[in-house]
């Protein structure tokens, strides 16, 4: 989830800017499918993890019984079906990608997606645009050292005016 302007959290952090609807809902259930490991840096990590233990919706459960990796520095252990790494070793990611089953999703973290993005271990961009504009907070792209290039490989749209973008890495 994406402001208009580039922005995953606003100026207040934890604040619901994000436009959903049964049809969103709908997406990632779908999408959730196609996936069996969250990637999470420490701090979505904790947002998360104070968010949805309790929730018992068929989302929640999804959210609660999928496999996380979280990137920290500080955790070492933790709740939440999660293993813990220091940092993102890329061989180790490489070797993870290559094994039989699902997708990984990097779920939340901007700081962790740029790690993966300077490795070149992203496949696929998922940008689901919310049309809001924030003005600042927390970028997508923070710490992108140099340009890269997409190519579009699908679009959608949402009657709640979200739009979901597919970007693979060219």
């Amino acid at each position: 989830m994406v402001s208009m302007d580039g922005y995953v959290d606003g100026p207040t952090p934890g604040e619901n800017w994000h436009n959903w609807n049964e049809e969103m809902s709908a997406y990632m259930m779908g999408f959730f499918s196609t996936v069996d490991l969250f990637i999470y840096g420490r701090r979505s990590y904790e947002e998360m993890l104070r968010y949805w233990p309790p929730l018992r919706d068929e989302f929640a459960k999804v959210m609660n019984e999928t496999p996380k990796l979280v990137h920290s520095k500080t955790l070492t252990k933790g709740k939440w079906n999660a293993a813990f790494k220091p940092e993102v070793n890329p061989d180790e990611i490489r070797a993870m990608k290559e094994q039989p089953g699902k997708d990984m999703v990097i779920f939340a973290g901007p700081s962790i997606a740029s790690e993966y993005i300077k490795h070149d271990l992203v496949d696929e961009f998922r940008l689901i645009v919310n049309p809001v504009v924030l003005g600042t907070g927390k970028a997508y792209f923070p710490t992108i050292d140099q340009p890269f290039h997409l190519e579009l490989i699908a679009a959608k749209t949402f009657d709640c005016g979200n739009v979901l973008l597919i970007y693979k890495s060219k």
